[in-house]
């Protein structure tokens, strides 16, 4: 009787996540270790060393400094986030599916997405203020551009063919739209608010350094003007420690949703 035996592309290697992990650690440990030891060299004044900064970070948790300013940023990022999603979204939408739109707004979207932002903030502090109102804005327009790109070269990506065949199931327009032309646009969609979570973050801390001081950004700030090395780092680490864990969750939710358009 003849032996059948798994394809080896459909055999799992239990060793590779393992592998992963032990190169990610370890390249993690490796890091921390160069770091502790440039730190501590007597020329290396303006780098603290990871245990100095380590410390600076827990002070800062402990007096609730790190707690408020922290909170004061994610509200800023989300806010401006979640407008930045529904314009991105929606009219990356009429974009895509509006010859109209595409002849008229779509110009202007491109030459918005290709402006640097921080050009906007003299204009912004003038018109908007320098407190939460202005620095919402300013994260609005760091990120609603990637996300209305995205999703309106999503729509335009459709294949005709999936067009094609929900009309000859006589579907509406509404429900070849909602069935067929947003699916297959999922992933572009998904895309662009995966990176505008990124951008999102980069535009509240740039506005609380260079709008108004508050939160992450009067922290790094009054660091830097007292020459508070170890808090100025503990700053900056955080403010990527933040990054990796909001990009690792918007990450898992694309990864579930495409999961849940495929099963």
């Amino acid at each position: 009787m003849a032996s059948t035996t798994k394809p080896a592309a459909a055999r799992i290697d239990p060793t590779g996540p393992i592998l992963m992990w032990t190169l990610r650690i370890t390249s993690v440990i490796a890091l921390l270790a160069a770091w502790e030891w440039y730190g501590r060299k007597p020329e290396s004044f303006t780098i603290a060393p990871v245990t100095e900064v380590a410390t600076a970070m827990w002070d800062g948790f402990a007096s609730g400094d790190f707690g408020r300013a922290l909170a004061g940023t994610m509200l800023t990022m989300v806010v401006g986030y979640v407008i930045a999603a529904v314009i991105g979204v929606g009219v990356g939408l009429w974009i895509g599916v509006s010859r109209y739109a595409q002849n008229t707004i779509e110009p202007l979207v491109h030459a918005g997405y290709a402006t640097p932002v921080s050009l906007l903030i003299p204009i912004l502090g003038i018109y908007t203020g320098l407190e939460l109102r202005g620095r919402i804005i300013l994260v609005v327009l760091w990120c609603v551009f990637e996300i209305l790109v995205n999703t309106s070269t999503g729509i335009k990506e459709v294949p005709p063919a999936l067009i094609d065949v929900g009309k000859s199931f006589n579907a509406s327009k509404f429900d070849l739209y909602r069935k067929v032309v947003l699916p297959a646009a999922r992933p572009y969609i998904f895309l662009g608010l995966k990176i505008g979570v990124g951008r999102a973050i980069r535009g509240a801390v740039t506005a609380e350094l260079l709008l108004s001081a508050a939160n992450l950004g009067r922290v790094l700030l009054g660091a830097q003007s007292t020459f508070d090395i170890p808090t100025l780092l503990a700053g900056i680490v955080l403010t990527m420690l933040l990054g990796l864990v909001l990009m690792r969750l918007a990450s898992f939710v694309e990864r579930r949703s495409l999961a849940y358009r495929t099963a």
